[in-house]
């Protein structure tokens, strides 16, 4: 039993002095031929052979234990920061693209001495970033109906209230001067979005008339508009 922790130390490469100088070495209780690393074999000044503890002797692989022990912690990395996207600087998440507008309002062609119930509907189409929209209106009440394709641009886009302008053109039909003829108009308005893609729009709109009979000239008949609305974009 007393060879049992000297065996024990031997065989994990550590080294404990035998129990007795004379009792049997740990070599012989290990059954090893020769005598087990970290043990020195001795003869006494009477002959007897003994063993003991070679302080010198390093156990294999503790070098590569101590080296692992006592190296350096390896150095941490540091996860590289995010880069930002270029556009857009606010906010990225992805929005919707094909927008539809319905905008009832008002339209006087003497500047609201008069006016007329009237209603609106567009597409509005827009790109994953900037303020800028590709918008395909038509307008109808009693006094005429208009079917444009304009430019518009929102200011500050991605903020929650958005000013804008917007130059369009394409062909009106006046009841009081039958027949189609080239429209051009211009306007401004706020939209108010209540979510990414949910807006409420408000808009003043100018239009004018083209006479093609004689040449291109202006018509001396202006429509003044005003409309209010909800729009979202799919």
């Amino acid at each position: 039993m007393l060879l049992a922790p000297v065996v024990l130390a031997a065989v994990l490469g550590q080294c404990q002095e035998p129990p007795s100088r004379s009792g049997p070495p740990p070599c012989a209780a290990a059954a090893v031929p020769g005598c087990l690393p970290g043990y020195q074999r001795r003869v006494d000044a009477n002959g007897r052979v003994f063993y003991s503890c070679d302080r010198e002797h390093v156990a294999p692989g503790s070098e590569r234990t101590l080296e692992a022990t006592f190296a350096d912690p390896p150095p941490r990395i540091r996860s590289a920061a995010p880069q930002r996207p270029p556009f857009p600087s606010v906010d990225n998440e992805a929005r919707g693209s094909l927008g539809l507008v319905f905008t009832p309002g008002a339209t006087s062609p003497d500047r609201a001495h008069t006016a007329q119930a009237t209603g609106a509907v567009a597409l509005e189409l827009r790109g994953p970033y900037g303020g800028s929209r590709l918008r395909l209106g038509y307008e109808f009440s009693s006094l005429s109906h208009q079917a444009e394709v304009s430019i518009k641009y929102d200011f500050f886009d991605r903020a929650a209230l958005r000013p804008f302008v917007a130059v369009g053109g394409g062909a009106g039909y006046l009841e009081q001067d039958p027949g189609w003829r080239p429209t051009g108009s211009v306007s401004a308005g706020l939209d108010v979005y209540v979510t990414r893609d949910v807006f409420a729009t408000f808009e003043v709109k100018e239009r004018a008339f083209l006479h093609t009979s004689q040449g291109i000239a202006f018509s001396n008949v202006h429509l003044w508009s005003a409309f209010g609305g909800l729009g979202f974009f799919l």
